[in-house]
């Protein structure tokens, strides 16, 4: 049937598509920047007020969660308000074991790693078994030790993990950040709690340190004094309260560089507004998107953020691009080189192998199903692209992720016999209405039932 609002398809066919799109999405809140408001909320000793907080998946996963813990939380299409519990769970007071459930949300699941280490008997666990199950946490557990946490896990710290975290203390905490910058703000939004000054030392390399940044800067809007060199590879931070927050989440950068890029692939026209001026993976991503070809031009607003758009490109080109600093923008990007003329390179991405799907190869096997030529390397995806439109034909999968379901409906645009996609609900994780708007665009495409 042909899509109508309200439904969250599962399997979805676009057909060739006559018309070109254009228009302004609303793209939700950040879900990097949500998911710290919301515990450093849960921490702090006052009520807090998150406005434009995306209603994902993710979110209500970790508002579950907090629910759980004891924490107070009242929310509605415009704010969650948290009640704080002055950095000690209500569970403290419990004598059973807590249990929670971190649906497919990694980041959920590790921050919270951090933070709860100090309840005295804490489980951890998944439905996800092929996705979220699978993940490793070793690093953060092994961490965790260090610091008093007992533990249990699967291999290599997968889930299910039952924590004992009574007799956590301050204290020297070495860590690797080479599989996910995660485990380092795990740590980070766990040491105020302490009742000892904690130290913390990167020992080998830091993926994604943009989130380590933002998990800095979030704690000390919170008020929280942390002191660090500038390799972010040692931490120094002393038992502090973590104050209220009153703020505003802008939009999520890697959901607007998925727009871009699909607007690019198509030549449209696109706006999108409350963008953060400051984020660093973002803008990493737009000059990614003009290295491809794509036209850029950005507005300052009056309120602090940005405005960017794109005006219809016909000069897609392939590029090498070092995607460390915007790897969840890699799998959209990777889409619009399909359309780019010759070769596009994604380089430092080995850490795409670690999240909700293996979006290394699983990209590859379902990219080469559409008539894409895509080849995987331990640490680089690599794109043939030609500005013709690919095949199409067949059925792709989305691998319960939500990045590569976008990215496949990108590539499902500019298709000589259409694209049958499944897995499409997987976006509900971090964009419940990229269906919907993606209709209203002009989009046409089938609910398979």
């Amino acid at each position: 049937m042909l899509y109508h609002e309200g439904r969250l398809p599962k399997t979805v066919f676009i057909p060739p598509q006559k018309a070109v799109f254009s228009g302004v999405p609303h793209i939700p809140g950040s879900k990097y920047a949500a998911v710290r408001a919301l515990i450093i909320a849960a921490l702090a000793d006052g009520v807090s007020v998150i406005k434009n907080a995306p209603q994902t998946d993710d979110t209500f996963a970790l508002l579950q969660a907090l629910q759980v813990l004891g924490v107070r939380c009242d929310y509605d299409s415009e704010m969650i308000r948290i009640t704080g519990c002055a950095g000690r769970f209500p569970a403290h007071e419990q004598t059973h074991s807590v249990q929670i459930d971190a649906r497919n949300a990694g980041a959920v699941l590790r921050l919270l790693l951090g933070v709860t280490a100090t309840l005295p008997d804490i489980t951890f666990t998944t439905q996800y078994s092929a996705s979220l199950g699978k993940r490793p946490n070793k690093e953060l557990l092994d961490a965790l030790r260090q610091l008093g946490a007992q533990i249990e896990s699967g291999p290599d710290g997968s889930l299910p993990i039952h924590l004992r975290g009574g007799n956590t203390h301050g204290g020297r905490a070495h860590i690797s950040g080479a599989r996910s910058s995660q485990f380092i703000s795990a740590l980070l939004l766990l040491a105020p709690l302490l009742a000892e000054p904690a130290d913390i030392i990167v020992d080998d390399g830091l993926v994604s340190a943009n989130f380590v940044r933002l998990t800095l800067q979030m704690m000390h809007t919170a008020g929280i004094a942390a002191q660090y060199d500038e390799s972010l590879r040692w931490f120094h931070i002393t038992p502090s309260s973590y104050q209220p927050l009153q703020t505003e989440i802008w939009a999520d950068f890697p959901t607007a560089v998925m727009w871009f890029a699909a607007t690019a692939a198509i030549s449209g026209k696109m706006r999108i507004d409350r963008l953060d001026r400051y984020s660093e993976d973002g803008l990493a991503a737009i000059d990614a998107l003009r290295n491809l070809g794509a036209g850029m031009a950005f507005e300052e607003s009056g309120d602090g953020s940005l405005a960017a758009w794109i005006a219809p490109s016909y000069s897609l080109r392939g590029a090498v691009l070092d995607a460390s600093l915007y790897i969840d923008s890699v799998p959209a990007l990777a889409a619009l080189a399909v359309f780019a003329d010759g070769a596009t390179r994604f380089n430092a991405i080995a850490n795409l192998r670690l999240k909700e799907s293996n979006r290394i190869d699983d990209l590859c096997v379902e990219f080469c199903k559409a008539g894409a030529i895509a080849e995987a390397g331990d640490d680089f995806l690599l794109i043939h692209g030609s500005r013709a439109a690919i095949l199409g034909g067949g059925i792709v999968d989305a691998h319960n992720d939500h990045r590569l379901a976008m990215a496949l409906a990108i590539i499902g645009l500019r298709t000589e016999r259409g694209l049958t996609i499944t897995g499409c609900d997987h976006t509900a994780k971090s964009y419940p209405n990229f269906w919907r708007e993606l209709s209203q665009l002009g989009v046409v495409f089938f609910v398979i039932e």
